[in-house]
């Protein structure tokens, strides 16, 4: 099996045609689809349906299709590692973000491109748990999540901490003071980020406290939109809050120590550090 081979079978599979694919790898058809008989004929097991409409993979297409896709990521990542790891502060750096990432970037990082030309920051936006599954599969150099989250052989740098709010509709303003407690949230229609679902619902019952939850929705962001049209409070981190704040409404601190979350610039323990990724750590340092 060459790894070529790996690279044909994937973008056909992706691209639905031998014909489509053969464009994409700017070869003729014929030879492309040569290699890949080779390839079954290699492994003794058809991994294309072929029909006039396209292909489609076998169970066995399915398999290696994901075993391809983990290899040719592995040979980037090498190619990557090694191209840069000299004294050269080059490359391409590859960093994911959090929605609520843009308030903790160092001013330093405008100045890196400015000093260094020869760099290519690769921005990534998702959820912190998609972040970290990148990190560990070695599909991102360095990431900015936040707390809480599982993961193992990474280092990390604080960067801020955060308390909880409630984006509060005006028509579930009544009187409720400025800081809530948690009790204060006992009457409210809540709309919950659901990664702190589990948290929320451990406070909520050691208070002794039941609350309606109108929704719960996987992004922050999401959950204010959701807010903003009058459809509940939603509990999420202060500068997501501040930050998509919708006409006529209004955000309340919560009073409690055990739902602040902490904003953090993390990168793999066991991954030889570049150049550039060490410049790129450097700048959350004062």
């Amino acid at each position: 099996m060459e790894f070529r081979q790996l690279v044909y079978f994937r973008t056909i599979l992706q691209a639905g045609s031998f014909t489509k694919a053969a464009k994409q790898l700017h070869m003729a058809q014929p030879p492309l689809s040569r290699q890949i008989s080779q390839l079954e004929a290699e492994l003794d097991v058809q991994l294309l349906n072929r029909r006039s409409t396209g292909v489609t993979p076998t169970d066995a297409g399915t398999l290696l299709f994901n075993y391809a896709e983990q290899l040719i990521v592995l040979r980037d990542q090498a190619d990557h590692q090694v191209r840069f790891l000299g004294t050269a502060v080059s490359g391409k750096l590859r960093v994911g973000l959090i929605s609520s990432a843009a308030g903790v970037l160092p001013s330093g990082l405008s100045s890196m491109t400015t000093h260094y030309p020869d760099i290519q920051l690769l921005i990534t936006e998702g959820h912190t748990y998609q972040l970290v599954d990148q990190l560990s599969k070695r599909q991102l150099d360095a990431a900015i999540v936040r707390t809480p989250f599982s993961a193992t052989g990474m280092q990390e740098k604080p960067l801020r901490a955060e308390r909880m709010t409630a984006v509060v509709p005006k028509k579930y303003e009544h009187d409720l003071p400025a800081h809530l407690s948690i009790k204060d949230l006992a009457d409210l229609p809540l709309i919950v980020y659901r990664r702190f679902r589990s948290i929320f619902a451990q406070t909520f019952y050691q208070a002794q406290i039941n609350p309606f939850i109108a929704s719960y929705c996987d992004d922050a962001r999401t959950a204010v939109q959701l807010a903003n049209a009058r459809l509940g409070v939603a509990l999420v981190p202060e500068s997501v809050g501040l930050a998509y704040l919708g006409i006529g409404m209004t955000v309340h601190p919560i009073n409690y120590a055990g739902w602040r979350t902490q904003v953090k610039l993390i990168w793999p323990k066991s991954q030889a550090e570049s150049p550039l990724l060490k410049l790129f750590v450097s700048q959350f340092y004062d």
